[in-house]
């Protein structure tokens, strides 16, 4: 594995890994709607200005469809799935909530298969089994 995409593999499961836990204790008293508005417009003023002070970001990339498509994707995961997912945050554990809400590759690796025709293999099938294995695992005790 190269260095960087190491680097950037511990730092993303070191965010996603505290997150659910800061998540956690600023949902004690708090509604999820109210807290994925305050959390959404956070990382909206930290994209913005990462956006603002990089200077090889060219907008003239974007157009009507890329930007129908981001906006979907924004709408179902940015807004829809985390609201579903603090409001599960919020009634139970984080221990068995995290993990639960991480199975979502499994719907990712069948759609991809069917509407992007990627490749079914072995490992999929594979790595697929080991997920929902796990998770099977962790809600039997």
């Amino acid at each position: 594995m190269e260095k960087k995409v190491l680097i950037l593999w511990l730092l993303t499961i070191l965010f996603w890994g505290v997150s659910p836990v800061i998540e956690k204790i600023g949902l004690r008293s708090v509604e999820p709607l109210l807290a994925l508005f305050i959390r959404t417009s956070a990382a909206l003023i930290a994209i913005s200005l990462t956006l603002f002070l990089s200077p090889s970001i060219s907008l003239s990339s974007l157009n009507l469809k890329n930007v129908g498509i981001l906006s979907l994707s924004g709408i179902l995961a940015g807004f829809l799935g985390m609201l579903t997912y603090f409001s599960l945050l919020k009634a139970k554990n984080a221990s068995q909530i995290v993990p639960l809400t991480s199975t979502y590759p499994l719907v990712a690796t069948l759609l991809a298969i069917l509407f992007l025709k990627e490749e079914l293999n072995f490992y999929k099938i594979l790595g697929t089994t080991f997920i929902v294995i796990g998770i099977y695992l962790l809600f039997k005790s």
